[in-house]
């Protein structure tokens, strides 16, 4: 076994959590803290009782057919005190969905949200996650009529478009008082990128704006959609770990030391730091001295290469983000890094020039084209930001952490409910401590 292949996993604070760790340890098949993360997301929905109870009121469902089209039919109005029985509403749901006394099926009330996670069996049972949207809504209209009592000719039909919108009419977002973490598959942009269907400010929400904790939920995501689309398959397995350790995890504490040693430097001098650790570590050779002066570099281990390469994008993403409290210039930064490193090194940039691509377009639609281009909004499997697989969106979420309201978009606004889920859902707590915990266990 490769020792070079093994590293020491730091906080957000430079101190040590898990040491002698193996990239193998990171895998989502084996790390327990990752499972659980990724089992969490997959059967967790969120109820608004507030907007269900006002749009019943006042006829509102559907969603808007056009922008100043809302769907309001008026005289079907149904007016029902539906946060007054929260708490019958809730125990209700949960005998209909319990598979058994001891399983694990949850309810919690937080204000005025219904947060409702599903047992495990059925996760198991059926074929994919959108169960977790589709059970408790279901159980959700069934529980309302028999709180209530409603017959067929008593507005049954309006509470069942305004718990699920328009339903199954799914391309366009349903408009419903259900949601899940992750989308729906009618509305993502290919097969096995559902782990990536989070925006940036949902992830930064999940984190609760801890800049490392939410790089690491989201390289989690980024890279367990790599194993599950077969992105990370044979060689490719070692890539994605060593990217997410590096870049997500802090491995090395190299993000921590790029961040605190050129705070107030450039992105060049992260450039020429990560060259130097590459250089120093053998990661990279000199391969030849041009008679201009110009070195050209080669390496032995290209993936290794890409972990410290795209560590170094995050150390300026954050550079970048930090210095100016703003996230708009992120794209910026992580294209004239992948660009500048490239003419520096000769060697392939962060995902073998992917992230240069991805970061160019990426630029163009938050700054060019349209005002609602902003990077809280975007997701990884977002037609801009697919193009790289695991390692743009852990610095679009790391810019949003430290941006300081400069947004239109912020997490606050589009993504304000999921801030709560922290309170009903430990396991998104310090996800960086407890995956390295994890994988300290795991040992050899």
């Amino acid at each position: 076994m490769n020792d070079s292949d093994r590293f020491t996993i730091y906080n957000d604070r430079g101190v040590s959590v898990a040491e002698n760790i193996h990239y193998d340890a990171l895998s989502p098949y084996k790390n327990s803290a990752i499972r659980e993360i990724l089992h969490t997301l997959k059967r967790t929905a969120i109820i608004d009782l507030n907007k269900l109870e006002t749009s019943l009121k006042s006829g509102s469902v559907g969603n808007t057919m056009a922008v100043g089209g809302e769907c309001r039919i008026l005289g079907r109005e149904v007016d029902l005190p539906i946060k007054e029985h929260a708490a019958s509403i809730a125990e209700r749901m949960r005998e209909m969905l319990k598979v058994a006394d001891d399983d694990d099926t949850r309810l919690e009330i937080l204000d005025s949200l219904l947060i409702v996670q599903i047992p495990s069996i059925m996760l198991e049972t059926g074929t994919e996650y959108t169960q977790a949207y589709l059970l408790p809504a279901t159980a959700l209209a069934h529980a309302i009529i028999d709180e209530f009592n409603l017959g067929i000719f008593d507005g049954v039909d309006m509470v069942k478009c305004a718990i699920m919108g328009r339903f199954p009419q799914t391309v366009t977002p349903s408009g419903g008082a259900v949601s899940t973490l992750l989308s729906f598959p009618m509305h993502i942009e290919g097969a096995g990128v559902a782990y990536r269907t989070p925006s940036v400010n949902t992830i930064v929400a999940l984190a609760g704006r801890r800049t490392f904790d939410a790089v690491a939920l989201s390289s989690v995501l980024e890279h367990a959609a790599a194993f599950e689309s077969g992105a990370a398959i044979g060689p490719y397995k070692r890539y994605h770990l060593l990217g997410m350790a590096y870049q997500g995890l802090n491995a090395k504490n190299m993000v921590y030391e790029l961040v605190r040693d050129h705070g107030n430097a450039t992105v060049l001098d992260i450039i020429e730091d990560v060259t130097e650790r590459a250089l120093r570590d053998g990661i990279i050779e000199l391969e030849k001295k041009l008679p201009s002066g110009y070195e050209m570099y080669s390496t032995h281990d290209a993936s290794m290469w890409n972990a410290y390469a795209s560590a170094g994008l995050l150390a300026a993403a954050i550079q970048n983000a930090g210095a100016s409290r703003s996230a708009q210039g992120v794209p910026s930064a992580m294209q004239f890094y992948s660009d500048l490193l490239a003419l520096a090194t000769s060697l392939p940039g962060v995902d073998f020039g992917r992230a240069l691509g991805t970061a160019t377009l990426f630029e163009w639609l938050t700054h060019n084209s349209y005002g609602g281009g902003e990077v809280g909004i975007f997701s990884g499997e977002h037609v801009v930001t697919k193009g790289s697989k695991g390692f743009i969106i852990p610095c679009a979420v790391a810019a949003m952490c430290l941006d300081a309201g400069t947004q239109m978009y912020m997490p606050e606004v589009t993504s304000k409910h999921i801030f709560k889920l922290r309170e009903v859902l430990p396991v998104l707590k310090d996800p960086l401590s407890r995956i390295a915990e994890a994988a300290e266990e795991i040992g050899g």
